[in-house]
């Protein structure tokens, strides 16, 4: 009778411990990475005799068994590698898409700025001696020079937003690495314990893959499960793939760009190795989002060094409205500011650079006591002071708040950063080309000559005019006096003083033509008509070039993070399928367990019944 008793005790405890299961499961349908747990009841061994009873030859009863984790590795896996593919694709789409809004605005202003200038140039050349026209066009050219720093200061600010996002997303990296290898520790505990396999180990083994399935969204992973479901973590998951995560022992990482890709880097703070970063991951799309900024503004640099070579080459070769040489348009290196990582003051920092100023590879500016110093980067010069400081035509004049310490690197900027229009005046706006050439309205021939811009050519004295007659098949060079310098053949190359001409086609003999300096107050616009002509070689049409390309990679972009995104789905839902809680399932569990409890408290009621009738029967 008593061995009824036990057994319907027996069934009590385990669907009471079923109960409590599936009450847990219920609870915790919504937690993030918590495990369905189930029981397997089993019977229990019978147990050994006393000398009140005898030995049981019979099972004992049901044995509740602990609670298990439905949990199937290949399916973390997969959910884990799919998670972290799509997290890839996800930053990328993400910073592409405000890459593209920055660039896609500030290329518009560029875009304007450089049709402004050209339209600038058109309106000088029709009205060269016109002082309005040319300081217009002085403004246009300024803010073509403001449009391309825009746009650069645009994508740097940009970049410099990726490269925090990138940090945080490295320090919570190495957070959950950390975090995982405390994890192993108490699993190493739990398994050497009496408690082996019950609810701390199973909370410890939830939040274990809680931590596995947050690391992977950052980086590719490779997880190796040994004792207790103590895990080794590496980067990546081939078979020389470094441990991030082996026991207790994480191992710090850092992230950069480096000649070959994308590189993780272990252990930046002592033993620094860097490896491939594994294309999967929220770091695998920061950096390639970054790649693709500097690889825009990369284009623009290029652009903004066309441009103002193409400017600058041209305006030097006119003449201004003095009658002096034009000079260079546009600078094209400036200095940007970037405060020191360590500052603890909120000092601003001015700076001026003066006209023809060499930059060389920038300065440092330090705050010393109550002073400040300026050095050049190499150290090679240094100057001092409490206020206002010059070297190499670079003044700089620091803002209050700085406190001793602080410090300012002064960055060379080329390209699109640097581009600044010179301090020219309207008179200096070089409209007219150096070297006038025309002929004769009396001519009868067909000849024609054409004069250009030579600086290295020193075949005829240096004079302010030349005079060409035409002889049989050829012609000769007369200076102001009607002296012939030189006989040559028609169709030849000839090197002046600063100038080679030619003369082509049938000129008759004794046509005549000029070649004249332009002096002061030049009607002619040469120049700028060069300078319209530059507008052929496709700036504009590189620079929609560039914008489109980046409209194509966020495209691709997109697509490639929407196919990623349903393989994350449908990974999730098959390890959802296995370990997730539907409370469908639980209630229809929760219905057996408790018929099966009933019925266990019915056999122990029954057995105290019949139990009381025999005690009454021997009474």
């Amino acid at each position: 009778m008593t061995d009824l008793i036990a057994l319907g005790a027996a069934g009590v405890r385990a669907y009471a411990r079923g109960l409590e299961v599936v009450g847990d499961n219920v609870a915790n349908a919504e937690s993030p990475g918590y495990v369905r747990r189930t029981i397997t009841p089993a019977s229990a061994r019978a147990g050994p005799g006393t000398p009140l009873s005898r030995d049981l030859a019979s099972a004992g009863g049901v044995d509740p068994g602990i609670a298990t984790r439905a949990y199937d590795a290949l399916k973390a896996k997969a959910a884990r590698n799919a998670g972290g593919d799509a997290a890839r694709l996800d930053a990328r789409a993400d910073w592409l898409t405000r890459l593209q809004a920055t660039v896609g605005g500030d290329t518009a202003r560029l875009d304007g700025a450089l049709g402004g200038f050209y339209d600038g140039a058109q309106d000088l050349a029709a009205n060269p001696r016109s002082t309005a026209a040319r300081t217009i066009f002085l403004d246009r050219a300024d803010q073509a020079a403001a449009a391309f720093r825009g746009a650069a200061e645009s994508i740097d600010g940009l970049q410099s937003d990726l490269a925090a996002a990138t940090e945080a997303a490295t320090s919570e990296v190495n957070g959950l690495t950390t975090s995982l290898a405390a994890v192993n520790v108490e699993l190493k505990r739990a398994s050497g314990s009496r408690t082996t396999g019950g609810a701390a180990a199973n909370a410890l083994l939830d939040e274990r893959d809680r931590l596995l399935a947050a690391l992977s969204g950052f980086v590719r992973i490779g997880v190796t499960e040994g004792k207790g479901g103590v895990v080794t973590v590496t980067a990546g998951d081939g078979p020389a793939a470094p441990a991030l995560v082996d026991g207790g022992t994480a191992t710090r990482i850092a992230v950069r760009d480096g000649a070959n890709g994308a590189e993780l880097v272990l252990d930046p703070g002592h033993d620094a190795r860097a490896i491939r970063l594994p294309a999967s991951g929220t770091l695998s799309g920061l950096i390639e989002a970054a790649r693709a900024g500097r690889e825009i503004l990369a284009s623009l640099d290029t652009l903004a060094a066309r441009f103002a070579e193409a400017a600058n080459s041209i305006h030097a070769g006119g003449v201004d409205a003095t009658g002096a040489d034009g000079g260079t348009l546009f600078a094209t290196r400036s200095l940007g500011v970037v405060p020191g990582a360590a500052n603890a003051g909120d000092a601003s920092v001015r700076v001026e650079i003066a006209d023809g100023a060499t930059l060389g590879d920038g300065y440092v500016l330090r705050r010393a006591g109550s002073g400040w110093m300026l050095a050049r980067a190499d150290g090679s010069g240094t100057v001092s002071g409490t206020a206002t400081l010059t070297l190499d035509g670079v003044t700089v004049t620091p803002g209050a708040g700085a406190r001793d310490g602080d410090s300012f690197a002064l960055v060379a900027r080329d390209g699109a950063g640097g581009i600044a229009l010179r301090p020219l005046s309207a008179a200096q706006v070089a409209v007219s080309a150096r070297w006038l050439g025309d002929g004769a309205a009396s001519n009868a021939g067909t000849g024609r000559l054409t004069v250009t811009l030579d600086d290295s050519a020193a075949g005829l004295p240096a004079i302010g005019a030349y005079a060409l007659r035409a002889t049989a098949g050829g012609f000769d060079v007369l200076d102001t006096g009607g002296a012939v310098l030189g006989s040559y053949p028609t169709g030849a190359a000839v090197a002046g003083a600063g100038f080679s001409f030619r003369v082509d086609g049938a000129p008759a003999v004794g046509d005549t033509f000029r070649i004249v300096r332009a002096g002061a107050s030049s009607a002619d616009s040469g120049t700028v008509r060069d300078l319209l002509a530059s507008r052929d070689v496709g700036i504009e049409d590189d620079l929609d070039a560039t914008v489109a390309g980046l409209a194509s990679r966020l495209s691709e972009t997109l697509r490639l993070g929407e196919a990623a995104s349903a393989l994350a789905s449908d990974a999730k839902r098959a390890q959802d399928a296995v370990s997730g809680v539907d409370l469908d399932a639980e209630a229809a569990e929760l219905t057996r367990l408790q018929a099966a409890y009933k019925a266990s408290a019915q056999v122990m009621a029954t057995a105290r019944a019949l139990f009381d009738e025999l005690l009454a029967v021997a009474r």
